[in-house]
This record gives structure tokens, sequence and C-alpha cells, in this order.
């Protein structure tokens, strides 16, 4: 009898929520990423998943071999190896158009963490380049060392150090 009862309360209560609306799943709401606006004066980093985010990477993907070539370039005075760096750990730091509105050449100023063997840090640098209307002529303009982690390195990654600028 006391079963019974148990059961009796138990589909009683299943009722109770199926008719109450407990049991109803709750449905996302999908926003195009084009109708959300936020702003922020602290950041002009691209929001996650938006288009200038996806149009950032593909500008980084296509100067990847441009970026590390001068990455190569400047760190072979003072590496044995040649550093390298994460796509997603470069900062669009500034983009023109030099010769103004819809003009196809471009002056991108990026910052690169550049690293060896896992992630360790041996430098933050600045690149300006320059792409280029007509054939899409691509150029590092200046690259600018602006700090050094070799003195951080770790004392099995010492042996890597040529010189120490």
């Amino acid at each position: 009898m006391r079963k019974k009862v148990i059961y009796l309360g138990v589909i009683c209560s299943l009722l109770v929520i199926n008719t109450t609306g407990c049991n109803r799943k709750t449905e996302a709401v999908n926003v195009p990423i084009s109708k959300i606006s936020i702003s922020s004066e602290s950041t002009d980093k691209a929001l996650e998943h938006s288009q200038e985010e996806i149009y950032q990477d593909i500008f980084v993907t296509l100067l990847a071999p441009y970026i590390q070539t001068a990455i190569n370039d400047y760190y072979k005075q003072y590496l044995t190896t040649s550093p390298n760096y994460s796509p997603d750990s470069i900062e669009i730091i500034e983009v023109e158009r030099p010769m103004g509105y819809r003009s196809f050449l471009f002056a991108l100023k990026l910052q690169v963490k550049s690293y060896i063997g896992p992630h360790l840090d041996v430098g933050v640098d600045q690149l300006t380049i320059r792409v280029g209307s007509g054939e899409g002529e691509v150029k590092v303009e200046k690259f600018e060392h602006v700090k050094s982690y070799y003195d951080s390195l770790p004392p099995n990654y010492k042996g890597v150090i040529k010189k120490i600028n």
C-alpha cells in the first residue's frame, strides 16, 4: 500500500510539472553578429566571433610568410634558432589607407610576440607592413624590436642565445 501511495505521488508530481510548464525547454535566441554593438574605450580589439575578428585573422594568415621572414631576419643575429609566433597573439595596432578612401594601398602596424620551444617568450616586436595595389605587393617596411625576454629563459634554453641586444 505504501508503494502505491509513493508511485501515485510521483505520477501526480510529473503531471503537475508537465501542465505548469516546468518541463519546457528554453530556446536560444540567435542574434546576428552584425546586430551586436559593444562600445569600449579600453580596447579596440575585435569582438570574439565577429566579422572584424575573421577579417583580422585573414590578414594575419595571408601575411604569415612576411611576418615569419622578418622575425627570422631579426633574431638570427641573437639566437641560434628561429623563433615562432602564434597568429592569435598578434595585435593589429593600426590599419591605414595612405592614399585615402577606397584606395587599395594599406599600411598595417602589428605587434607580435615571438617565442621558442614550448611558448617561451623571447621578444615583442612591431612590424609595419605595406600591402600595395595592383599586383598585391607586400613589403615589411619597418621592424622594431620593442622588448627582449632572453634573460628570463630557463637554464636549458640559455644555449640558444648568441648575444643579447
